[in-house]
């Protein structure tokens, strides 16, 4: 169905600013990029591109979703006329995204949300004629027929799905169709592989050993079944009653089979509701995952070690010489944080907070100072129980085999729960230099973007490299667009904070330089910056490395003039114009012949 057609001067208008939407989302600018979407839309509201535009950057996506479905005829009019690639995600089920970029993705996105939100006969109407030639559709009518409590019918379309994902969900349905059916051994046989694909560790993991534990209970196993129970309350505390199915008790608690109402997991995005009163216990450990540094008992800081991180964060930002934008946004985080904290103890609306950021700059720019930062802010607000840095590049999420990326990435993710996952070189995960694609990296990112939506209360994300490479990244995928929706730009360092980054460096190391390594040490720093080659040598390391050699080299020259005797206390600590010489023409060279 498609809406009123707009004016010629109103196209005009609505492609100008889906050209200036598509720009912006290249930059990494979400929030600008959805503002001029949103403006298309109202220029021509038959502009399905733009609606597209606007679902990919996480705003109004159920407002957009509706503007596509009554504009479809207009689906890829604007990628085809400007040649430029678009894309969003959708939860095609409770566990699995889904691409939206064609037409069957928007009609399986429609689908999607008529069953989300209960209205299964509108859905049938859909899906009662669709041929079911794809993995994709048939795990939709699988949804379906569980929602609707057709058992048959789940059994029947949840056979041939290949696609793994979609397999594990879908088998999911079908061991809790058996186990509402009395069927409980081959339940536990449909059951007892999962997950193959999806997290183990994971909510889904738990609702599969949940409704393990539900059948050996009916098949009179109660022991079998009560080790089913604590690893699912292991992994999702909130998990319907697990609660208190979980704990050791003389005999079984009597239940009726459950509904599939009941059954249903809720949304990633949405809390789970729990039977009963969620007990107060320490966040469980995820499977196969180390307990994150700085744990304690309880799983979060008492109030004096949480206002004792705060203190640190804030002390570390106040030292940092120059960075006044990235300051100024920090200190803007930190605001927000505290708010929400105390709307919530205060019973009003939190608001969103910022979870996954998006950090943008040449090397040397304090990235990874920041990051650790942010960990203290969380941890000293007590939104996260550890606030730790874990720091990972490619290489330590990218498998040797396809298969083997996802159990490395995940393992990479659990080691960073409760604390800060700091990526640095991210883009490096989507490489379009490979041919055929970069199903590794890809790989790697669907497991980073599902774990951070599904982990997102005990998971800060950062992703960190290069401006021009980063947007690059977010540009080619939508779906870390919606989820890291605070960048913070930074900025390289000018020649006087260069200066003043090493005089720190020379003071941490109890040094001074005197009056002439100062002059040089300005002059070298200046020539680093006008010749533009700060970035290349990588800003504060730059000025940190030329320190310590210059230390070192006062120290090889105070040896080679006290062979028989004792150096002054003065002459120890003092760093000469000589030394600092020295210590640039070694560096240089240095990165001479490294090519950089």
């Amino acid at each position: 169905m498609q809406g009123p057609a707009a004016s010629r001067g109103s196209v005009r208008k609505a492609e100008q600013a889906w050209s200036q939407a598509m720009a912006l989302m290249q930059r990494g600018d979400s929030a600008g990029a959805g503002a001029q979407f949103a403006l298309a839309t109202t220029h021509d509201p038959s502009a399905a591109d733009a609606w597209l535009g606007l679902h990919a950057t996480g705003q109004r996506q159920e407002e957009a979703l509706d503007g596509m479905l009554r504009s479809s005829g207009n689906f890829g009019a604007l990628r085809t006329k400007f040649g430029l690639p678009l894309r969003s995600t959708f939860q095609i089920g409770h566990y699995v995204t889904f691409r939206l970029e064609n037409a069957r993705d928007l009609w399986l996105a429609a689908m999607s949300s008529l069953l989300d939100k209960k209205r299964v006969d509108e859905a049938w109407a859909g899906l009662s004629s669709a041929q079911l030639d794809c993995d994709e559709t048939k795990f939709v009518c699988t949804r379906y027929a569980f929602v609707k409590e057709d058992w048959a019918l789940v059994l029947r379309f949840a056979t041939g799905i290949g696609d793994a994902f979609l397999y594990d969900e879908a088998q999911l349905y079908v061991g809790a169709a058996l186990f509402a059916q009395g069927v409980y051994h081959e339940a536990l046989n449909v059951l007892a592989p999962l997950p193959r694909k999806l997290e183990t560790g994971s909510r889904f993991d738990a609702e599969t050993k949940y409704f393990m534990g539900r059948s050996l209970e009916e098949l009179g196993r109660q022991e079998e079944a009560l080790k089913r129970y604590q690893y699912a309350f292991r992994c999702s505390p909130g998990l319907f009653d697990v609660d208190v199915r979980a704990r050791a008790r003389p005999a079984p608690v009597a239940s009726p089979a459950p509904r599939a109402a009941d059954l249903v997991p809720p949304r990633p995005a949405e809390p789970a509701q729990p039977a009963a009163p969620t007990p107060t216990v320490p966040a469980p450990a995820p499977a196969g995952g180390p307990t994150p540094p700085g744990d304690t008992d309880s799983g979060q800081p008492d109030a004096e070690a949480r206002a004792r991180l705060l203190a640190e964060a804030q002390k570390s930002l106040d030292g940092m010489i120059g960075l006044e934008p990235v300051k100024r946004q920090v200190l803007t985080l930190i605001a927000q944080l505290r708010m929400a904290v105390l709307r919530e103890e205060q019973g009003l609306p939190g608001g969103a907070r910022p979870r996954h950021f998006v950090f943008a700059g040449p090397p040397g720019t304090g990235k990874t100072t920041v990051a650790r930062i942010i960990g203290k802010v969380f941890a000293g607000l007590g939104l996260l129980s550890s606030g730790h840095v874990i720091e990972a590049q490619r290489v330590d999420l990218v498998g040797q085999h396809l298969g083997s990326t996802a159990i490395k990435t995940s393992k990479v993710i659990d080691s960073a729960l409760n604390g800060v996952l700091f990526i640095d070189e991210a883009y490096a995960l989507s490489n379009s230099g490979y041919s055929g694609g970069d199903a590794f990296g890809d790989e790697a990112l669907q497991v980073l973007l599902k774990r951070a939506e599904d982990d997102r209360d005990r998971l800060v994300v950062v992703l960190a490299g290069y401006r021009d490479e980063m947007a690059g990244l977010l540009a080619a995928n939508p779906g870390l667009v919606s989820r890291f929706t605070t960048r913070v730009d930074f900025p390289s360092y000018s020649a006087q904070e260069l200066v003043l980054i090493a005089r720190a460096v020379l003071a941490s190391q109890g040094d001074e330089p005197d009056e002439g390594a100062v002059e040089v040490l300005g002059t070298f720093c200046s020539a680093i910056v006008d010749g533009g080659m700060a970035d290349t040598v990588g800003n504060a390391r730059f000025a940190r490395e030329l320190c310590q050699k210059a230390s070192a080299q006062r120290d090889l020259r105070l040896y080679a003039a006290h062979a028989d005797s004792t150096p002054t206390r003065a002459e120890m600590v003092t760093v000469l114009t000589e030394d600092v010489v020295a210590a640039h023409q070694e560096l240089m060279e240095s990165h001479e012949n490294s090519g950089s």
